[in-house]
């Protein structure tokens, strides 16, 4: 076999599977791996798995072009989550620093409001989406800003009763008012508050660039920060703040790097194989648990992220289960990343 023809044929699809491209990306930087990969498929497959027995989950997927004698079918390759994470670190650290004026975070959020609207028998669940971005400037100053996208019927069932309602396009609730139209938004700056916050440890953008760049000094350095935490809770806790590191902070990119390789060994860290999120990217799906803080004890949520390897990217964020609210909070990121545009009202998408 051919394996840098098969390589070429992979990266020329139109887009390749960020899952295959990190598992092909493993496969050629590791020489042994690479001469056993030669000697023969069975045994490739069983020193992979070998190799993952740290990984929560392991996926098999069929690789494209890669046939046997006599045109057999595609052969089946074994991914491991803690391969995956590791792909994303090399990645991660290969970006070069910024040197823009603002770091910026825009997410689009939805939710189901927390309870049902309309009129006698007539009640239905509405959802809500809504734009947020976050600037800050290296200086410390914070700008936020917000636009409502408007809400709308959660299910064939609910949009069937909203008619049934007479389709109301605003409704009041709670003291507040809803919409199904577009806001024309709003940004503000924020005074008196430290930009970002750990586990609920506040910290500045200095403090970002100074975290630990190895692997286990940065994850003793989050286990400290978050050991006021209660007992049972710790290891959701730091793969929270941990993954937080990825995208909503301006961390540097070793410090990235650094939080991919100490959450792929953590063994809290549940690997949920190819996901695709809301509109419609495709990454690798990974999911832990935390416990909020007084939630009684085993009524934990579960945050499930998708990343994109192939960039290092966190694409979408969705907790589950958390008390009071009503399905699931999902933030599709749309942006992350150092800007000079200034901070404004978001735009439509």
């Amino acid at each position: 076999m051919d394996e840098l023809k098969t390589v070429r044929e992979l990266y020329g699809e139109p887009r390749l599977d960020p899952l295959l491209k990190a598992r092909v990306r493993g496969l050629l930087t590791d020489e042994p791996r690479r001469r056993r990969w030669r000697l023969s498929w069975t045994a490739a497959v069983a020193g992979l798995a070998a190799a993952a027995v740290t990984a929560a989950v392991t996926v098999a997927v069929a690789v494209p072009g890669m046939t046997g004698e006599a045109g057999a079918p595609n052969r089946v390759a074994t991914i491991s989550g803690r391969s995956v994470l590791l792909a994303a670190a090399t990645t991660a650290e290969s970006d070069p620093a910024a040197a823009n004026a603002y770091w910026r975070v825009r997410k689009l959020h939805r939710r189901t409001y927390p309870e049902r609207l309309g009129r006698g028998a007539n009640r239905y669940w509405v959802v809500e989406s809504r734009l947020t971005e976050q600037w800050v400037a290296r200086d410390g100053r914070v700008w936020s800003a917000s636009r409502a996208l408007g809400a709308r019927p959660g299910s064939a069932a609910d949009e069937e009763a909203w008619r049934r309602d007479g389709s109301p396009t605003e409704w009041s609730s709670q003291g507040e008012v809803l919409s199904t139209s577009p806001e024309k938004g709003e940004l503000r700056a924020i005074t008196g508050k430290v930009p970002f916050s750990m586990a609920g440890h506040e910290m500045t953008f200095e403090q970002l660039q100074r975290l630990p760049v190895a692997p286990a000094a940065l994850k003793e350095w989050v286990t400290e920060a978050v050991s006021d935490v209660p007992a049972g809770t710790v290891d959701g806790v730091v793969a929270d703040a941990l993954s937080g590191l990825l995208w909503s902070k301006p961390s540097p990119p070793d410090v990235r790097a650094a939080a991919y390789r100490a959450l792929a060994e953590l063994p809290n860290i549940r690997y949920l194989g190819s996901a695709t999120d809301e509109r419609g990217r495709v990454g690798a799906g990974f999911s832990f648990t935390v416990q909020p803080p007084g939630a009684r004890s085993g009524a934990a949520v579960r945050r499930t992220l998708i990343i994109d390897p192939d960039s290092s990217r966190v694409l979408s964020s969705t907790v589950t289960g958390r008390p009071g609210v009503r399905g699931d909070e999902v933030e599709l990121v749309l942006e992350a990343g150092w800007t000079d545009d200034r901070p404004a009202v978001p735009e439509l998408p």
